[in-house]
């Protein structure tokens, strides 16, 4: 696999916008599910990271556009190049910015003029979320609408899960160890369903991305997909251990146990850091064998 700064600065800025975009997401659906059980403190920590990352999600999703017309021309002036620019656009790159910023707005309009999470900010969190799977290399195979569908339920459950890690974090500033047990039991109930439907979906469309089991090992997207399914691993264990040892500590307020929380959630955020790495590297600068 050959890459040059092109292809790293294309990683970074697609792990950035999926990692901004997947936040502020997630941070919603966080604020409509465990709004009764956190501080108004919190809520208002919360509501202005979401705000924070829906300017990263919309910048970086931005700033792709002429970063690709630059990695494709390898030269300097392609990041200026109008017919590039258009040319990306009207490849689908256009379609799925112009979804996710429509439904970042949406978000943002809601938190503005309501301070709850209203119906319209989780519908704007599930538009931006899942305007991915407008583009990606699903679109080249022949069950195109299965493929979609699958990465539409995989992406609400990624931004779910990994969008919930810092708010968590934030609850665990400033309240009792019982409340902040209350509200991780809350996520960790409804992850076990969404996480369960996050893998799955997951399964299937790498099973259509890849064909056989041994492209997981022959193949440089395989191997890269090998690494991500082992961090998604370290992640699903670290939030067992948090689900079945911290949790009920801080149900019968071990302090000590808030201070591991802290920790284990930030060991988490490094995890979904690799885990947004990975998949920028997979859909930057890697195909499935199958796809070419």
């Amino acid at each position: 696999m050959d890459t040059n700064a092109w292809d790293l600065a294309g990683v970074i800025v697609r792990a950035i916008t999926y990692g901004a975009t997947f936040g502020a997401a997630g941070g919603v659906f966080f604020l409509a599910y465990s709004h009764s059980l956190i501080s108004d403190l919190a809520r208002l920590r919360i509501r202005r990271l979401i705000g924070f990352l829906i300017l990263v999600a919309v910048s970086s999703s931005v700033l792709r556009i002429p970063l690709t017309a630059g990695s494709m021309s390898g030269e300097i002036g392609g990041v200026f190049d109008r017919g590039l620019w258009s040319m990306i656009w009207h490849a689908g790159e256009g379609r799925a910015t112009v979804i996710r910023v429509a439904g970042l707005a949406i978000v943002g309009a809601a938190f503005l003029f309501n301070r709850g999470s209203t119906v319209p900010a989780i519908l704007g969190a599930a538009i931006a979320a899942t305007s991915f799977a407008w583009i990606g290399h699903p679109h080249a195979l022949r069950s195109n609408v299965l493929a979609q569908i699958l990465v539409g339920v995989h992406l609400l459950g990624v931004a779910f899960w990994l969008g919930a890690l810092a708010p968590l974090l934030l609850v665990c500033r400033d309240r009792a160890p019982s409340y902040i047990a209350a509200t991780a039991l809350r996520f960790g109930l409804a992850a076990v369903f969404v996480v369960s439907l996050l893998i799955a979906a997951g399964a299937g469309l790498l099973w259509m991305l890849l064909g056989t089991v041994s492209e997981l090992w022959t193949s440089p997207y395989g191997r890269v997909v090998s690494v991500k399914i082992g961090i998604v691993g370290c992640l699903l264990s670290a939030a067992a251990f948090n689900k079945l040892n911290l949790t009920p500590r801080l149900r019968v307020g071990e302090s000590q146990a808030r201070l591991s929380l802290r920790r284990s959630i930030w060991l988490e955020i490094i995890l979904a850091c690799a885990i947004l790495i990975a998949t920028a590297t997979l859909a930057t600068v890697l195909s499935p064998e199958k796809l070419g």
